[in-house]
């Protein structure tokens, strides 16, 4: 339980940090809170017997509650010894809400970057080429949705969906992307372009790893996948160029949610892994912490 040193250092300290906060003096919240200064210098050191009534005088004067000048119970949250604990020891409950909310998205961006870096983006986009090179730069596993669902099915694509339909590639999708996000090591993954087509799928990879939108123009996506010997777009379609920009229209909402994008047109391999570099930063692209 508290001791009476650790009731009247906290509430010292907080009284402290609200007065500083609002920019006002000690003589200033004395005479509002109808208190001696000498009192009052003697309540922000922790030296002051406190009373509620007087607190309570001195929380109206800072437009606080009083609650807010009381330490918590420790069962609740015990302040953290050293500086770190200095630092919330004189925060403003105000600045403790917005530190909170810094400190969790570092901490979630952290936890998403030991995890490693997964990429998005269209077909062309470039992520088998970038991503194959950027995690044989770094030593880590490179790995793809796609691969995953056909090792774990047992079959090529085109058979998994003449078989199940989409249904059954969702299902194993979201098996597949489910036991990723699960390793204990960092890995580079490639996803499907269509993921962001599956909610769940697309839910767990945000909040798994730290996530970058590989995107370049319509034309840039085509001539590539052409470049691969795939000439099926054209044939299959005079309009493959409209098609594909309908698409990414259609998909470049999801495909925004990523952490980062970055635009792959008219840049080399090597280029795109440098500044993927940049971007990723280096606890998603190092072997151990």
């Amino acid at each position: 339980m508290l001791t009476q040193e650790d009731i009247t250092t906290t509430i010292g300290s907080r009284v402290r940090a609200a007065r500083a906060q609002a920019g006002m003096s000690r003589r200033k919240l004395a005479e509002a809170a109808d208190v001696s200064e000498r009192y009052l210098n003697q309540l922000e050191n922790g030296d002051a017997n406190v009373s509620v009534g007087i607190l309570s005088r001195v929380a109206s004067a800072l437009a606080l509650d009083l609650i807010q000048l009381l330490p918590a119970p420790r069962a609740e949250i015990a302040l953290p010894h050293g500086a770190f604990g200095a630092l919330i020891a004189q925060m403003t409950p105000r600045e403790q809400s917005d530190a909170l909310g810094v400190l969790e998205r570092y901490l979630d961006d952290r936890r998403k970057a030991q995890r490693g870096i997964a990429l998005l983006g269209l077909r062309g986009a470039g992520k088998s080429t970038i991503g194959a090179m950027l995690a044989n730069r770094h030593g880590l596993p490179f790995l793809s949705v796609t691969r995953e669902i056909e090792t774990c099915a047992g079959m090529t694509l085109p058979d998994l969906f003449n078989l199940g339909g989409p249904d059954a590639y969702r299902k194993l999708e979201n098996e597949v992307v489910k036991d990723l996000s699960a390793r204990a090591d960092r890995i580079v993954l490639e996803t499907a372009g269509g993921i962001v087509s599956n909610t769940e799928a697309m839910e767990v990879i945000l909040a798994s790893f730290r996530t970058i939108w590989l995107k370049a123009t319509p034309h840039e996506h085509l001539q590539r996948v052409i470049r691969q010997g795939d000439m099926r777009p054209m044939r299959e379609t005079p309009e493959a160029l409209d098609h594909l920009k309908a698409l990414l229209k259609h998909r470049e909402q999801e495909y925004a949610r990523a952490d980062f994008s970055l635009d792959t047109t008219g840049l080399s391999p090597e280029d795109c892994v440098h500044r993927l570099e940049q971007i990723a930063g280096g606890p998603a692209l190092a072997q151990t912490e």
